[in-house]
C-alpha cells in the first residue's frame, strides 16, 4: 500500500477543515463568503482559494460531504429493494442537514455540484429499470428511469417537506411507495406486450 506524504496529509486535513467550515456556515444560515470560510476554518483566505478556487468548488465539496454524512457513498442500488432502502435512509438523513441541502438546491452553483454526480445517478436508475422490468421498450425505460431518479433526489424531499409538512422518514416512505407503484406499472406494461400462449407469434 502506497504511503501518503506529509504534505498530502496536511493538504487533506486543510481541505477537510474548510469543508467542515462551509457546512457549519450553511447550517447556521450564514452567507457563504471566502472570508467567512477562512475565518471559520482557521486558515488564511488564500489557502481556501488554493484548494477551492470558486464557490462552485466549495459547494461541490460540501455535496460530497453531505452524501458521506447521510451514508450515501456506498455501492449504488441495483434493484427496487435497494433503491427503496436508499431513499428511506437518505431522506431521513436530509433532515439532519436541512439548511445545507436547501443551499445546494437553491444556489446556482449547487446545481452544478449536483450535476457532477448525474451520470452515476442516471446509470443507477437505468440499472434498476433493467433489473425490475426487463424487456421494457427503450422510450418507456428511459422515462421510468428519469422518474426513479427524480423521486430519489433532494428536490423531492424538499418538495414533500414544503408542501406536505413531511419529515424525512415520512417523505422516504412516500417516495418508496411511488417507486414501487411506478415499477409495478413498468412490469405490467412488459407483461401486456408479451404475446399470450394461444396467440399466433
Amino acid at each position: 500500500m502506497a504511503s501518503v506524504s506529509l504534505s498530502d496529509a496536511r493538504a487533506a486535513l486543510v481541505r477537510d477543515r474548510v469543508v467542515e467550515a462551509v457546512a457549519g456556515l450553511l447550517a447556521g444560515g450564514e452567507d457563504l463568503t471566502f472570508a467567512k470560510v477562512a475565518k471559520a476554518a482557521g486558515v488564511p483566505e488564500r489557502t481556501v482559494y488554493r484548494h477551492f478556487p470558486s464557490r462552485e468548488a466549495l459547494l461541490t465539496a460540501v455535496f460530497g460531504w453531505a452524501n458521506r454524512r447521510i451514508g450515501f457513498d456506498g455501492p449504488a442500488p441495483a434493484d427496487a429493494a435497494q433503491l427503496a432502502a436508499m431513499v428511506r435512509q437518505v431522506f431521513t438523513g436530509f433532515d439532519d442537514i436541512a439548511p445545507i441541502v436547501r443551499e445546494l438546491l437553491l444556489a446556482p452553483e449547487g446545481l452544478l455540484a449536483r450535476l457532477s454526480d448525474n451520470d452515476r445517478r442516471r446509470r443507477t436508475a437505468r440499472t434498476v429499470v433493467a433489473q425490475e422490468a426487463p424487456g421494457l421498450d427503450e422510450t418507456s425505460a428511459r422515462r421510468v428511469a428519469a422518474a426513479l431518479q427524480a423521486l430519489t433526489a433532494a428536490a423531492t424531499w424538499q418538495t414533500l417537506r414544503d408542501y406536505w409538512d413531511l419529515d424525512g422518514a415520512e417523505a422516504g416512505e412516500t417516495a418508496a411507495l411511488a417507486l414501487e407503484l411506478i415499477l409495478d406499472g413498468a412490469r405490467a406494461r412488459v407483461a401486456a406486450q408479451k404475446p399470450k400462449a394461444n396467440e399466433p407469434r
